[in-house]
């Protein structure tokens, strides 16, 4: 069973950690660092924190049978969302769960969204493909980080998660 929740910004001290080891996880082969693990996660959590205390900042929680699967982390400013990070587990990607998260997801934000941004580092290329078929297309942007900026419809991709299902009646 699949189960999201809202993190509650109260026990962030005990969740962030968490989902830097799964940030953390899923990025070190694509974005070596000569920093240690310890001084990635301070500065991560250093960054992190503050930012959830804004008031648009969130971070949905992603469970499968108990265990915290990954998560999303994300806030709104009136017709934009914009996606910081949507990160699961190795064992759960290529799953239903990401189907799942964002399913869910869509469900419980704000009907004026329109526009949908986000990050990926330049050599994820399975997040970019991704982003690509779900209508979003890069942004020309200069950075000292090693991102790629794409965008795309809230619509077009509503419309990728909202089909009907249908079953053999």
């Amino acid at each position: 069973m699949i189960e999201f929740i809202e993190l509650n910004k109260s026990e962030k001290s005990s969740f962030l950690p968490l989902l830097f080891d799964i940030f953390y996880n899923n990025t070190i082969e694509l974005a070596p660092s000569e920093k240690s693990y310890d001084s990635q996660r301070g500065e991560w959590l250093s960054e992190v924190s503050p930012a959830l205390d804004k008031e648009p900042r969130k971070v949905m929680l992603c469970y499968c049978e108990d265990e915290l699967a990954g998560f999303l982390m994300y806030y709104t400013r009136g017709e934009l969302l914009m996606v910081e990070e949507l990160q699961l587990k190795k064992k759960f990607q290529r799953t239903r769960a990401f189907y799942m998260l964002c399913k869910h997801f869509i469900g419980v934000l704000p009907r004026e969204i329109s526009t949908v941004e986000a990050y990926a580092l330049k050599n994820n290329f399975n997040s970019q493909g991704i982003m690509q078929y779900l209508g979003m297309e890069f942004v020309p942007h200069e950075s000292e980080f090693p991102l790629v900026h794409l965008r795309g419809s809230a619509e077009k991709i509503k419309a990728r998660f909202c089909r009907p299902v249908f079953t053999n009646l």
